[in-house]
């Protein structure tokens, strides 16, 4: 029988995660937004709506762009695969249904997209004791996507880390470029408009151009000089907190943040 005044009540989501991270005893999480309550325990995510949605699609709309911007923070600092939400089914409510019949008295609705829920059974090797919190400070918009989907690129192997860092480089020169919009350019551009010192970014340069081994090196000058484990390390950590310092820049463009400086950073 077709519901009079469907309402979404809810939005189901299942955690799922790489083969060597386990969330079974993970604390369960609650967070209070202005149009959803969120719960997620025993790897089920509950989004119950707060405001009046009629189908399905327009429901998820607004919670798909808030689990994208979630799934991509936690990559960021974690890896590809560490947490990501899966959608598993709606419920759905007649808030004006007709009288009961005499042997169905719940016209509530659960409407299930048919994807069923896959355990693995290879061991693992973290345990995390509660799920990541959703970020409430970066945003991450189309250039910012470009730079965490070169950095997960390289994590998953297809592209070599000074390759990598480098295009973060001068992609961030080019967005403080614009974002200044008064004329400066290069790392300067960078530094003033992502409050990143100078030596971060000249140094991420310099390892970038001038070594990185036979299968690694952006120029021939750097064939023959492999990345240190410490060089590896600062450039690997200099992409995160430059690419995150990006997410927070789009999300509050006018923010003074407090400035990443070599301290900041892995020795080496």
């Amino acid at each position: 029988m077709a519901m009079i005044d469907p309402h979404v009540v809810a939005l189901i989501y299942e955690v799922n995660h790489r083969e060597s991270v386990n969330y079974d005893e993970a604390e369960p999480l609650v967070v209070d937004e202005n149009v959803f309550r969120l719960e997620i325990r025993d790897k089920i995510a509950t989004f119950h709506l707060k405001d009046h949605y009629a189908d399905e699609d327009a429901a998820r709309k607004p919670i798909e762009e808030y689990i994208r911007e979630w799934e991509s923070d936690v990559c960021l600092q974690n890896g590809p695969d560490y947490f990501s939400l899966r959608f598993q089914y709606s419920k759905i409510r007649d808030r004006n249904p007709p009288p009961p019949k005499p042997d169905k008295t719940d016209l509530s609705v659960s409407i299930s997209s048919g994807i069923p829920r896959i355990e693995s059974t290879l061991s693992v090797v973290i345990r995390p004791s509660r799920f990541p919190s959703p970020p409430s400070d970066v945003s991450f918009n189309p250039d910012v996507q470009t730079l965490l989907d070169r950095y997960m690129n390289h994590c998953r192997g297809h592209e070599p880390l000074t390759g990598m860092a480098y295009f973060c480089f001068t992609f961030l020169n080019y967005l403080g470029k614009v974002g200044l919009n008064d004329g400066t350019t290069g790392v300067d551009a960078a530094a003033r408009y992502f409050h990143v010192s100078k030596k971060v970014l000249t140094t991420v340069s310099k390892l970038c151009s001038t070594k990185g081994g036979p299968l690694g090196a952006r120029k021939q000058v750097g064939v023959g000089q492999d990345l240190t484990n410490e060089e590896s390390l600062f450039l690997t950590e200099a992409a995160k907190k430059t690419i995150r310092r990006a997410a927070e820049k789009a999300k509050s463009p006018t923010r003074i943040l407090t400035q990443i400086t070599i301290l900041d950073l892995p020795p080496i």
